[in-house]
């Protein structure tokens, strides 16, 4: 009878199968019911909150300039836009979502992008550089696409937002000020040769920090027809990073890369906060006693005592006045 539950040899845990699952379309539909009934009981990921990140320090900048012809640039420290780092790769499709919520932002908060694709163990990504994915992995650890680092310090992770959407938790990273006083960012770019100038406080650094610049090479659109996630066209990739040292000011030949496609290169002045390397302080050394067993005090280094064979040796003041009485009665006897 359909409907009715029979117990199946099939089933010898005691499971019962309903015989009009004889009919393998109504069997076929009704365990996709269960799967999808099964689905929607997994509790929802939230995602991961932007992280404020203690051990690097800011990065910002951004004034450029085109690589193909001769030019200069400059701003104001405070109007400097938000340095947004991205980790990405052709294959990455939620990578496409992070892309356009940056993209979505740029009339609501100044911005500038920096693409950097996944080179280290990449069969697919064309743009990746050994020098980006080093950079990367020395500042921020993990190399997963999707991840933005805003100014340098703050990392998100993945494409779904912790707040609204993206867009809000994006703004709301960006807005985060850097707080570098008064002071400009200057590039000249002239025969390839390359001149930059810093003018900041130095009193708005961290204690001990340096400042290192260098240059960004990006080129601002690049086609690939052969990317997993269909984009097809991929903007503001990072094609190289050219240091500078540790000068505030300076002048430097450099020499560019190609361009993957048509002549769109640009030449962008970053400069990188240093933090001084942290001193690891030995930790207190606290001892159980007090006192050694010959009631002397313990080394405040390591809690050591006198080794306890030198028990019951008498003391090198004992054998001179032994001497001193030997040699007085000898004395006297003469």
């Amino acid at each position: 009878m359909a409907g009715v539950l029979e117990p199946t040899a099939t089933y010898p845990w005691g499971l019962f199968k309903m015989d009009l699952c004889v009919r393998p379309n109504m069997c076929n539909r009704a365990i996709a019911m269960i799967f999808i009934f099964l689905i929607a009981l997994i509790p929802p990921v939230d995602a991961a909150e932007a992280e404020h990140l203690e051990t690097v320090g800011a990065v910002f900048g951004g004034v450029h300039v085109m690589a193909n012809s001769n030019g200069n640039a400059s701003a104001m420290l405070s109007a400097l836009p938000a340095v947004v780092e991205d980790y990405t790769a052709t294959w990455c499709e939620n990578c496409v979502d992070v892309e356009h919520a940056m993209n979505n932002i740029e009339d609501n908060v100044s911005i500038e992008q920096y693409h950097f694709h996944r080179f280290i163990g990449e069969s697919e990504d064309p743009f990746g550089t050994q020098v980006g994915d080093d950079r990367w992995a020395a500042r921020y650890t993990n190399r997963i696409p999707p991840t933005t680092v805003f100014n340098g310090t703050i990392r998100q992770i993945g494409s779904v937002p912790h707040g609204e959407s993206l867009e809000a938790d994006f703004i709301e990273n960006a807005e985060v000020a850097l707080e570098l006083g008064d002071g400009s960012s200057t590039l000249i770019w002239s025969n390839g040769s390359v001149s930059w100038n810093l003018i900041i406080d130095s009193s708005v650094l961290p204690e001990n920090a340096s400042i290192s610049s260098s240059i960004w090479v990006v080129e601002q659109m690049a086609s690939f027809a052969d990317g997993g996630n269909g984009q097809g066209d991929y903007p503001h990739i990072v094609r190289d990073i050219i240091p500078l040292g540790d000068q505030l000011s300076g002048t430097a030949n450099i020499t560019i890369p190609d361009a993957h496609d048509g002549d769109d290169l640009e030449l962008h002045l970053i400069h990188e906060i240093v933090l001084p390397e942290p001193v690891n302080e030995p930790e207190p050394v606290i001892c159980t006693e007090d006192l050694c067993w010959d009631g002397s005090s313990r080394d405040p280094v390591d809690c050591s005592c006198p080794e306890e064979s030198e028990k019951g040796l008498p003391a090198l003041g004992f054998f001179a006045v032994i001497f001193a009485i030997s040699l007085a009665a000898i004395v006297k006897r003469n």
